[in-house]
């Protein structure tokens, strides 16, 4: 009697096994001419083709979003202030206002400056020290460089009157052709007074912002307040 073999769902064939050969089948399919074979053939040849593009042209990063951007610029600024970086500007003087800043290089829109420093001290302080200082002899002719501001809802002043050898202190006044703005930000927990360009700025230009003092008086002391 034949020898008796299980094949498929246990069905009994005689003579030669009845099975699947997984392996002949699966090269069966790849052959040549099949169209998993071409497929895979194409996939392979287009990954090589990518591989080789990243290697002369390199694959541009994830874009920033704003708010990431912003805190770049913040993060940056922080460490201008820290670092009390004043680049880009020189002294010089001018018979009408006296000693001012200009650009020895350009400055973008919106790109740091320096920084206003000077004497943190509350609003009244301030009040009490240009009494003080418009007291002495020639004092209102002297004047005071005192900046009143505001920072979370809290009013302070910041005295440079004192010559401390920062730039901020000498940006001169212009009401009509401002290039340059005032912006607080707060630094280790104390606010701080920058400036900022306030358009592009060109090599030689003065910088000037506004000091918003609209007094009569001063005015007729300072005429350049009008300008």
């Amino acid at each position: 009697m034949p020898a008796v073999r299980l094949g498929l769902a246990g069905q009994t064939v005689s003579g030669k096994p009845v099975g699947t050969n997984k392996t002949s089948r699966r090269k069966a399919r790849l052959g040549a001419n099949s169209p998993l074979k071409r497929r895979k053939d194409e996939e392979k040849e287009n990954s090589q083709t990518q591989k080789d593009i990243r290697q002369y042209f390199p694959v541009r990063g994830k874009r920033k979003t704003a708010s990431e951007l912003k805190k770049m610029e913040r993060d940056g600024i922080e460490k201008a202030v820290i670092e009390n970086r004043e680049e880009g500007m020189e002294v010089f003087y001018c018979e009408e206002k006296g000693y001012g800043v200009k650009a020895i290089r350009p400055f973008r829109r919106g790109e740091f400056i320096c920084e206003y420093a000077g004497d943190l001290i509350s609003q009244k302080q301030g009040m009490e020290r240009e009494l003080f200082y418009d007291s002495r002899p020639g004092g209102v002719m002297y004047g005071c460089y005192m900046y009143y501001f505001q920072f979370q809802e809290k009013s302070y002043c910041l005295d440079g009157t004192i010559d401390n050898g920062r730039l901020g202190r000498l940006l001169n006044h212009s009401k009509k052709n401002p290039n340059v703005q005032t912006c607080s930000i707060g630094i280790q927990n104390r606010p701080r007074l920058i400036f900022k360009a306030l358009r592009d700025i060109e090599v030689g230009e003065e910088l000037c912002y506004d000091y918003g003092d609209r007094s009569r008086s001063h005015i007729d002391l300072f005429p350049w307040l009008a300008v």
